[in-house]
């Protein structure tokens, strides 16, 4: 057992998110039945922040539910939902505006590729549970008891101000420090824009690729941009080492070249998840073409690169050779930018699934990281202009 991490949660920070947690908002559905009364015995609130599988949910909650305001009844059902102290959960309430709420295939999608992370746990699996709540609307599997329909805005502006004012009217403040807050929606500060998690890591993020823009969103779409706005939820960025983009070494859908597509594996297949492994980095004034990204675990993966033209490529197996210069062979040590930005840098790769921070903003008690100070341009997301010229090959 380890105690969770000072930078995300303390014992004080949880004392006093659990005191400040007591509002109620009204006309909200319970979550699922109470613990007995044994289970309640089990666990009084924050008698202690063991947290067994790192998940940031502390061992008492996972076992006896939590307390949200002190008054002895359970707010939060963990236990009820699922949860467990050997393994690690993740919780996402849902809200949505009409027609906005992906399907539950794609719901069924990012289950799955949670489920699958190789990530240990201390009961011997790997994976992580995913618990997602849109409500009635989303099926059986995917009703806990929150999930709301919100009145339609097909412009959140600000954003920021104006999802939480959502947020605050839909969202059982006693999941907050359970809960991630998401938001099915359409647009924001007339940006065009896939999404936003407004800080990294948060507690909470929207997609918006609705229809004031023209968006055409299918269920990659969804799926994509869904993991890719939690990966900045759990520390992730769109560089993996740092915000640089559109880097071929970087094979993770938080990788705008792969967020709505996925990564292409050579089987036919493409890859919705975070990177499980890091690349090594590559010199743009130095590129070997004849060993692409130099590694054999590339070699079940594509990736994409841009050509000096401003199109974009897509490889055979990674650790073969790639044309980075795009002149027809494979054979030279290429000086040139593969990720369009114009400059020539080293680009560093990393493994997402190792660098996965749980905690962020009131999740655990931590205290709200959304007042946290994110450089813009970490926080821009893919626009349907990008997504429209990414696609020009």
């Amino acid at each position: 057992m380890r105690f969770r991490p000072v930078v995300l949660a303390t014992l004080s920070s949880l004392a006093l998110t659990a005191a400040a947690a007591g509002s109620a908002v009204a006309s909200l559905a319970p979550d699922h039945q109470q613990p007995t009364p044994s289970q309640q015995q089990q666990a009084p609130r924050l008698a202690a922040a063991t947290d067994t599988d790192g998940d940031s949910l502390p061992d008492a909650w996972e076992t006896g539910g939590y307390d949200a305001n002190g008054d002895g009844v359970v707010d939060v059902n963990l236990p009820g939902m699922g949860a467990s102290p050997n393994k690690k959960d993740l919780f996402v309430e849902m809200d949505y505006m009409s027609g906005r709420l992906a399907g539950t295939a794609a719901f069924d999608r990012i289950v799955q590729t949670f489920a699958t992370a190789p990530v240990s746990n201390p009961d011997g699996s790997t994976g992580i549970k995913i618990h997602l709540d849109g409500g009635a609307a989303a099926g059986t599997a995917y009703n806990l008891g929150g999930g709301n329909q919100v009145p339609y805005d097909s412009n959140l502006q600000p954003a920021e101000s104006q999802t939480d004012a959502i947020k605050n009217a839909n969202f059982a403040s006693a999941r907050k420090a359970v809960f991630h807050y998401m938001l099915w929606a359409d647009d924001y500060d007339n940006s065009c824009s896939s999404g936003n998690a407004f800080a990294i890591p948060n507690d909470t993020f929207i997609v918006t690729m609705g229809p004031k823009c023209g968006w055409t969103t299918t269920e990659n779409m969804n799926v994509g941009t869904f993991i890719h706005e939690l990966g900045h939820d759990l520390g992730l960025t769109h560089g993996g080492t740092d915000s640089v983009n559109y880097k071929p070494n970087y094979l993770s859908v938080m990788n705008y070249s792969f967020q709505f597509n996925g990564v292409p594996r050579t089987s036919g297949a493409n890859w919705f998840s975070y990177s499980n492994f890091a690349p090594p980095a590559l010199n743009e004034r130095s590129l070997n073409e004849s060993v692409g990204l130099n590694t054999s675990q590339a070699s079940t993966w594509k990736t994409s690169w841009k050509c000096p033209n401003g199109t974009t490529r897509t490889s055979g197996a990674a650790n073969a050779g790639i044309d980075w210069n795009c002149d027809g062979d494979t054979a030279d040590i290429a000086n040139t930018s593969i990720n369009g930005d114009n400059t020539r840098t080293t680009l560093t790769a990393q493994n997402n699934w190792a660098n996965i921070r749980f905690g962020g903003g009131d999740v655990g008690g931590a205290g709200s990281s959304i007042q946290s100070k994110t450089a813009t341009h970490e926080l821009h997301e893919m626009t349907i202009q990008e997504y429209k010229k990414l696609n020009h090959r």
